[in-house]
């Protein structure tokens, strides 16, 4: 043990050094250090797959190969100006020191192997994120069998149901985009009308992906604030003219999704172009942005579980904004580790509850992600298990985060809230930061 102990310690202080190593090298001018850099990258690459467990540390080193194909799609939008700075990559070099600090602790704590199944399920998303469109044969040409491609999305499990369905509904969009035609009421007319019910949050929120990235990813390189209040203003019609009313804040989310995840570059003038053109999308705004967190690439590193929390709350100006941040980011957390509830009591309630229980940001963004997902998939089986789940009753402090931040808002969201919001078709409603009793009661 006394050996474990050492070993685990040496490699946690020796990752910050391999990286700053690294980083000198590949600032450096000259090619013969960036090839340097490049060949012990590899060499530790292949060393550490060597060593991995292949019933989960395995899993990891074979899923990764889909972030390289990320990378590959994304590697022209990456490479800015700001990428170049050294005062980035100083930045940079901190967060990986913290989540590497981080790690240790869980390490320390015993939570080492909970802290990697967790990235296996994050990198299980991302890949299906990458890949749906392969997955249930989204055709290259018209006409979209909508319906045929919805009922492949299911078919790919129950789990991965939200993240497809939310899929097909980007590429039904692009699908239209690609014929050189502007998307009119896709999901209100004749075409959509016999869509299951199950289907409609997470289409509506594919739907406005497709919105926000197609004009995003087609306006201008530097666009001025009077372009960017045009583009908002579009792409918020797009957003009402083909998204069902009820349904609708799933698709305005979306444009903070994408600007963040995309177009970093652009969200303080996106922000500003919401604020003075549809202010009353801006919580919307700021949850999609924060969920976005849940899988920049820092965050792809053990240790990252409560520090994504302070990178989202830390986008917003403001305390409103803070909160739907927060939100949406506890809403990728939930919705993706549902499965395993300890990863959610041990990595981050534990360690981090007294500062999320402040407000109700975080136990806001656990209730709408229950209600989402419940909409979505009615059937699953892991969701009771979730809300039932207990810590370790010795440990009393956890207990009680536990009930407030999750057990007591997950309970209410799924017996209480989600009836009613149902009940009034107001699903596009908890893609933000609000009150949900409040709400409830009004309607």
């Amino acid at each position: 043990m006394l050996e474990l102990a050492k070993a685990g310690l040496n490699f946690s202080w020796s990752m910050p050094l391999f990286g700053a190593q690294q980083l000198a090298w590949w600032l450096a001018p000259t090619a013969e250090n960036r090839r340097k850099a490049a060949a012990s990258l590899e060499a530790f690459t292949a060393a550490a797959a060597d060593g991995l467990d292949p019933d989960l540390l395995g899993t990891l080193y074979h899923l990764g190969t889909c972030a390289e194909g990320a990378l590959a799609q994304m590697g022209p939008m990456l490479l800015t100006p700001a990428l170049l700075d050294p005062a980035t990559w100083a930045e940079a070099s901190m967060e990986v020191a913290q989540r590497g600090m981080a790690f240790t602790r869980q390490t320390a704590a015993g939570n080492g192997l909970l802290a990697l199944a967790e990235l296996r399920s994050k990198i299980e998303v991302f890949c299906l994120v990458l890949n749906v469109s392969k997955l249930i044969g989204v055709p290259d040409q018209p006409p979209f069998p909508l319906y045929e491609l919805l009922a492949k999305a299911y078919a790919l499990g129950i789990f991965q149901a939200v993240w497809s369905v939310e899929g097909l509904g980007h590429e039904y969009g692009d699908s239209v985009w690609q014929q050189g035609i502007v998307p009119h009421q896709l999901l209100t007319d004749q075409r959509a009308s016999a869509l299951p019910p199950r289907s409609l949050t997470m289409l509506n929120a594919g739907i406005g992906l497709s919105m926000a990235k197609w004009r995003l990813d087609h306006a201008a390189k530097h666009p001025s604030q009077a372009e960017l209040n045009a583009l908002v203003a579009d792409i918020v019609h797009l957003d009402r003219d083909n998204a069902r009313p009820g349904y609708v804040g799933a698709a305005f989310e979306s444009l903070g999704l994408v600007t963040s995840s995309f177009h970093s570059n652009l969200m303080s003038g996106v922000e500003q172009a919401v604020r003075q053109v549809a202010p009353e999308i801006l919580g919307y705004f700021w949850h999609g942005a924060g969920r976005s967190q849940f899988f920049q690439p820092i965050n792809f590193l053990p240790g990252s579980d409560g520090l994504q929390f302070e990178m989202a709350r830390s986008l917003a100006p403001d305390e409103p904004g803070r909160l739907s941040a927060v939100a949406g980011c506890a809403w990728a957390y939930t919705v993706v580790n549902q499965r395993d509830p300890q990863m959610m009591a041990d990595l981050v309630i534990d360690p981090y509850g007294d500062v999320l229980a402040q407000n109700g940001a975080f136990s806001n963004g656990v209730a709408s992600s229950l209600m989402m997902r419940f909409d979505t998939t009615p059937d699953e089986a892991f969701m009771r298990p979730f809300v039932e789940y207990r810590p370790n009753p010795s440990n009393r402090r956890l207990v009680k985060l536990w009930d407030q931040l999750v057990r007591i808002p997950a309970e209410t969201a799924l017996t209480a809230w989600y009836p009613v919001i149902k009940r009034h078709d107001r699903l596009g409603d908890i893609f933000e930061y609000r009150d949900l009793a409040a709400f409830v009661a009004r309607l």
